[in-house]
């Protein structure tokens, strides 16, 4: 009832504002319904589950002046019949984003950016925002930017978790920057180091690195680079020593129906567990790994789903405009291990399995879009180990209506 009666102080505060500094005021508001055939167990004697997710985001962003702006953004998260009854509250409404922006902080090239927050740099591989996720990803803390001509910085500091005990013991702290170089036209350049540590343990860990674009949003070629090194202590025996490069190409062509074809790959170093001084296991930190590594989601969690193995993703796509409005979409991945994987009769493997992706965008208009996919999964020898030995698919259909 509490979380109500604030809803609703909120709402009637927004309409009472709006109506005094229309100017001053854009609210913006997002409904997306998706329905998921999920058969992705790997069995093939069992049936599928069907259910269906809600994200309902309702945001409102004041800028009195030029240099001052504050935005608030709450969010329900919800399965189609989560409560017990239609006549019950599940109370899922939560803060995603609340903060406020400083531009010409203390009259420098500096703007300071405070409170709960989304983040995204880069490709996404690293620190991303998860839009496909039914909450998505926010991150607690401050974000201060110079302003420069020949690079933008971007320094970070967040906590990423608070444990409640005393002495913030456990407690997880991330810093960054991000540079922005803007000295070539033709190119995105953006070095970067993210630091992690963990209060009262042994834990640190360094990722440096840098992600490279072309500018290129037309006809013909356009490429991609992401590459990282992380370094530090994993505990009081392990140094870590692990790696991270990826590369993309793709072409468009010159057609009325804009057909793209791209081919790459994405290299995540693993270990073995053979030399127990160094960990070599790739960590994707904050990533958006919805976007890169398979729409089914067996690698969300690296290196959690590949059982510290590293993971070397071979990926070739292509994308189509039949009509006007409708975009087609096929991509497939070959998954295979960066380290050797025992099985049970005792020889090795590094096969994860492969994925066909197939998805289709319908613009119905402006504010609406809809969106469907098909997935298929073959397991390899790792897969059918840890799995099962059945292949899996998956469907979904969504809608996304931006108000």
């Amino acid at each position: 009832m509490k979380r109500i009666s604030y809803l609703f102080l909120i709402i009637s505060f927004l309409s009472s504002t709006l109506l005094l500094a229309q100017d001053k005021i854009k609210v913006n508001a997002q409904i997306r319904p998706r329905l998921q055939v999920d058969n992705k167990d790997f069995n093939s004697n069992a049936g599928a589950n069907s259910f269906t997710e809600l994200r309902t985001r309702l945001g409102i962003l004041y800028s009195p002046n030029e240099n001052l702006s504050a935005f608030i953004q709450i969010q329900d998260s919800r399965l189609f019949g989560m409560e017990g009854s239609t006549l019950t509250d599940s109370k899922n409404i939560d803060l995603h984003q609340g903060y406020f922006t400083i531009n010409n902080f203390f009259k420098l090239p500096l703007s300071l950016k405070i409170g709960r927050m989304e983040l995204l740099y880069g490709s996404q591989r690293l620190i991303g925002p998860v839009g496909w996720h039914n909450v998505g990803r926010s991150f607690d803390g401050g974000l201060l930017t110079l302003n420069t001509t020949p690079v933008d910085i971007d320094f970070i500091a967040a906590r990423t978790n608070e444990s409640g005990f005393s002495g913030d013991s456990l407690d997880m702290f991330m810093y960054s920057a991000y540079g922005k170089l803007k000295v070539f036209e033709d190119y995105k350049i953006q070095p970067f180091i993210i630091m992690e540590n963990e209060a009262k343990v042994d834990f640190g860990r360094y990722t440096m690195g840098f992600y490279m674009a072309d500018n290129n949003s037309g006809a013909g070629f356009h490429h991609e680079i992401d590459a990282a090194y992380q370094f530090g202590t994993q505990n009081a025996t392990q140094d870590i020593s692990a790696f991270m490069l990826t590369y993309d190409l793709k072409y468009t062509f010159i057609s009325k129906t804009k057909p793209t074809v791209s081919g790459g790959f994405d290299y995540l170093s693993g270990d073995d567990g053979k030399d127990t001084d160094k960990y070599k296991v790739f960590n994707t930190l904050y990533a958006t790994n919805h976007k890169f590594y398979g729409y089914m989601d067996y690698f969300l969690n690296i290196p959690r789903h590949t059982y510290n193995l590293g993971l070397m993703d071979i990926h070739v796509k292509a994308t189509i405009v039949p009509v006007k409005k409708l975009k087609l979409a096929l991509a497939y991945h070959l998954f295979n291990a960066n380290a050797d994987y025992t099985l049970n009769n005792g020889n090795t493997s590094k096969s994860f399995g492969s994925e066909i992706d197939f998805t289709a965008f319908y613009g119905y208009s402006d504010l609406v879009k809809f969106v469907g996919g098909f997935s298929f999964f073959s397991p390899g020898d790792i897969f059918k180990e840890k799995k099962g030995e059945d292949s899996s698919t998956w469907l979904y259909l969504m809608a996304i209506v931006n108000l």
